[in-house]
Parts: structure tokens; sequence; C-alpha cells
């Protein structure tokens, strides 16, 4: 399976456990987790070095308050638009370890994370970026 747009979007679930996955062939998550009602989400295990659109990936996930991405492989990621929009119970979100190199569209990334406290991009590579407007909004 390459593509896991929109899988779990909507979903009215409040635990999923996704320790058994194989996302190691997947090039699309967009969409994956949008609007979903999860507390909390454990994506130790996914394999995202073959991912190229993390596009609208947490986008609306009200309910999360922390998510740990750091070990994530966004190497080949070339849309991160909207991936965290209105994730509005985000307090804490590490993505220090995002290689954003190829990275071209990080439109609205970050809008509506209105109580995140603490988020640290100092080490995003924007030298591909096109498209970056409205990114903290």
């Amino acid at each position: 399976m390459t593509d896991m747009s929109g899988m779990f979007c909507s979903c009215d679930l409040t635990e999923l456990d996704l320790s058994n996955f194989d996302t190691s062939s997947v090039t699309d998550m967009s969409g994956m987790f949008c609007s979903c009602d999860l507390t909390e989400l454990d994506l130790s295990n996914f394999d995202t070095s073959s991912v190229t659109n993390m596009s609208e990936m947490f986008s609306r996930c009200l309910y999360l308050t922390e998510l740990d991405l750091s070990n994530f492989d966004t190497s080949s990621v070339t849309d991160m638009s909207y991936m965290f929009r209105d994730c509005s119970g985000l307090r804490e979100l590490n993505v220090s370890s995002f290689n954003t190199s190829k990275v071209t569209d990080m439109s609205w990334m970050f809008y509506g994370c209105d109580n995140l406290t603490n988020l640290d991009t100092s080490n995003f590579d924007m030298s591909s970026v096109i498209y970056k407007d409205h990114m903290f909004d």
C-alpha cells in the first residue's frame, strides 16, 4: 500500500493501535488523521522515509494535546501544508528533527495551533519552500 491518505479522517475513535502498521512503502499520508477524536497517538513505529505528502495529516485533531514525531523521517516530504492546522489542543510538538530540505509547501502548517507553548523550527531548511503563507497564523 502506498496511499494512506484520509485513512482515519473523521474517525470517532479516541484510541488507535498502529504498532503493527507497515508504512515503509507509503508515499501519501495526507489527511490521514484529519478531524479525528483521538486523544493520544503513538506513531513511534511509523516508517515515513518514502512519504512525500503529509499535507493535512493531523489537521483539526482537536483532542490531541501532545504528539511525538521525533522518529519521523521527513527527508522525502515536499508538502506539509495544513499539517497541524487547527490542532488547538496541542500543547507540545517537537518538530526539531524534521528534514524540510525538499518541502515546497508549508502554507497554513501551524495555523490555529493556539495552545502551543513552544515550537522550535530553527532547524527548518526553507530553501525549497515556495508557499509559506499563513504558516503560523
